[in-house]
C-alpha cells in the first residue's frame, strides 16, 4: 500500500491538493462514520479556519514542516490546547500539565492540523473499546464487534480515513491491539522515545505514546516527528535491504491462539521463508508477565487516588475494581515488579540475539463480538483479557519497540503481526516491518476462511 503522508505532502507542494480539501474530506468522514463513535471532540469551524491559514501559507511557498496541512487525530488522554480532556471518564481527572502535550506540540510544529480527539476506554484502562460513559467504539469491519482498546477511536479513525494518522497510547497493548482488530498499522516505540508530559498517565513505568496510520512508512514519518526528529520523516521508513532474520517464540504460543490465527500465522511464516527470510524458533524464559505486571497497578492508584477517595462511584465498576486492586500490593511486591521489568527486558534481549526481530501475532483472535469476555483458544476456553495480554504485555512491560502490521484476513476480519526488537532499535522494527509489508503488498494478505 502506498504511503499516504508522503504522497499528500508531494501533492500539496505541487499545488494539486489543499489543506482545506483534506480537512473537508476528513470532517466528511467523521460524519459518514459517526455511528462508529470514534470521535470524542471536534470543532469543524476551527479546523477549517486553520486549514485555510495553512492553505494560504502553502500558496506562498511556506510550509511549517513535513506534515504541513495534514489532518491528524489525537487520543483523548493528551492535552490539546483549547480542547477539553475527558479521557472517556466521568470521574474527575488529576491536573495534567502543560496545557498542550509535548507530543501534540511536536505534531503541530511539524505542520499537522490537529483535527479531532478520539474516544477510548475509560481512563485508557481496558482492551475492548467498550465504555459505559461515552458508548462503545465500534469495529469498522463489523460494528457488532470490539474495536480493541484502549486507543480504539484512533484505530477506527485510521481505518475509515479520518485524517492521515492518529496519536495513541500503549500501556499493555493499547495501540497494537486496536490496530490488529481494525486493520491499521500501530507502533509502540521504545519506552521514553516519545515524551508523555501533558498526557494522562495510567501506569507511568509502562506508558508509551505511539502513532497509528495506514502504512509502515506513514507510521515511521509520524514517529520521527513525535520523537523530535522531523527532518528524518522521509528517511526513516526504508525497508531492510535484505531478508530479515526472525525468531518465533513457538513454545510460548502453544495453546495461546485461536485455530484460525494459528493457521494464518503459520501460512505467513511459510511465505516469509519462501522469500528467503531466516525464521528460527526461540525459547522465551520470561515467567508470567501478567503476574509480574499486577503490582504496578499501584501506580494507577496513585494517579487517581483523590477521585477514588472522593467519588468512587464516578468510575465504572470494572475500572474501579481494577484500580482498587492496586491497594492490595506491598512496597516490596511493587519493587519486585520493577525488578521483573528489568529481568524481562534482559530475557527478551537474549531471545533476540542474532535476530533482527521476534515475531508473533499481535492478538490471539480476530475482533470478538462486543460484550465478549471469554474466547476459545487451542488450549480451551480462556479469559479474553488474559489471552490478549499474554501477547501484548511483554513488549510494553519491558519497554521494547513493537509494531503491529496487518498480515491476514480471517473471514474478512483483520489480524496483525507483532514485530519486536531490542530496546532502542525502533528503526530496526520499522525496517523489518516495511520489508514484510512490501512482501504482503506483492502477494496479498494471508486469507483464511
Amino acid at each position: 500500500m502506498a504511503a499516504l503522508i508522503h504522497a499528500l505532502r508531494a501533492a500539496l507542494c505541487d499545488g494539486q491538493v489543499s489543506p482545506v480539501t483534506l480537512a473537508e474530506q476528513a470532517l466528511a468522514r467523521i460524519e459518514d462514520h459517526h455511528a462508529l463513535n470514534a470521535i470524542a471532540f471536534v470543532e469543524p469551524a476551527r479546523a477549517l479556519e486553520e486549514a485555510r491559514t495553512m492553505a494560504r501559507e502553502a500558496r506562498a511557498g511556506w510550509l511549517r514542516g513535513p506534515l504541513h496541512g495534514l489532518p491528524i487525530t489525537v487520543k483523548d488522554v493528551f492535552n490539546v490546547r483549547d480542547t477539553p480532556l475527558r479521557a472517556g471518564a466521568r470521574a474527575p481527572l488529576p491536573e495534567i500539565t502543560p496545557d498542550e502535550a509535548t507530543a501534540v506540540a511536536r505534531l503541530r510544529q511539524a505542520g499537522a492540523l490537529i483535527l479531532a480527539k478520539t474516544n477510548l476506554q475509560e481512563i485508557a484502562l481496558g482492551l475492548t473499546g467498550e465504555n459505559p460513559w461515552t458508548g462503545d467504539v465500534k469495529n469498522p469491519h463489523d460494528p457488532d464487534r470490539q474495536a480493541g482498546g484502549s486507543s480504539s477511536g484512533s484505530a477506527v479513525a485510521v481505518a475509515v480515513g479520518i485524517g492521515v494518522g492518529s496519536l495513541g497510547s500503549d500501556t499493555a497493548g493499547s495501540v497494537r491491539l486496536p490496530a490488529s482488530f481494525c486493520g491499521a498499522v500501530g507502533f509502540k516505540p521504545s519506552y521514553g522515545a516519545i515524551p508523555l508530559d501533558g498526557a494522562l498517565p495510567l501506569v507511568p513505568s509502562c506508558d508509551h505514546a505511539g502513532p497509528l496510520a495506514r502504512t509502515v512508512a506513514d507510521v515511521a514519518a509520524l514517529f520521527a516527528v513525535l520523537a523530535g526528529r522531523p527532518n528524518d520523516a522521509w528517511a526513516s521508513a526504508a525497508p531492510l535491504p535484505r531478508p530479515p532474520r526472525l525468531v518465533v517464540p513457538a513454545a510460548y504460543l502453544l495453546g495461546a491462539l485461536t485455530s484460525e490465527v494459528r493457521s494464518a500465522f503459520e501460512l505467513l511464516i511459510e511465505r516469509l521463508r519462501l522469500a528467503d527470510a531466516l525464521v528460527d524458533e526461540v525459547t522465551l524464559d520470561i515467567g508470567d508477565p501478567l503476574a509480574g505486571f499486577a503490582p504496578l497497578r499501584a501506580e494507577s492508584v496513585m494517579v487517581h487516588r483523590h477521585a477514588l477517595a472522593a467519588q468512587p462511584e464516578a468510575f465504572s465498576p470494572t475500572v474501579r475494581e481494577a484500580l482498587m486492586r492496586g491497594y492490595d500490593f506491598s512496597a516490596v511486591q511493587y519493587l519486585h515488579a520493577r525488578e521483573y521489568q528489568r529481568a524481562l527486558r534482559e530475557a527478551l534481549h537474549r531471545a533476540l540475539q542474532g535476530a533482527d526481530a521476534l515475531v508473533l501475532p499481535a492478538a490471539p483472535c480476530v475482533a470478538p463480538p462486543r460484550g465478549t469476555t471469554e474466547i476459545a483458544l487451542e488450549a480451551g476456553s480462556a479469559d479474553l483479557r488474559t489471552a490478549i495480554l499474554r501477547l501484548t504485555l511483554p513488549a510494553a512491560l519491558a519497554g521494547l519497540p513493537a509494531l503491529a502490521l496487518p498480515f491476514a484476513r480471517i473471514n474478512s476480519l483483520p489480524v496483525a503481526l507483532q514485530i519486536i526488537a531490542p530496546f532502542g532499535a525502533d528503526q530496526q522494527v520499522l525496517a523489518v516491518g516495511a520489508w514484510i509489508e512490501a512482501l504482503l503488498d506483492e502477494h496479498g494478505l494471508v486469507e483464511v476462511t
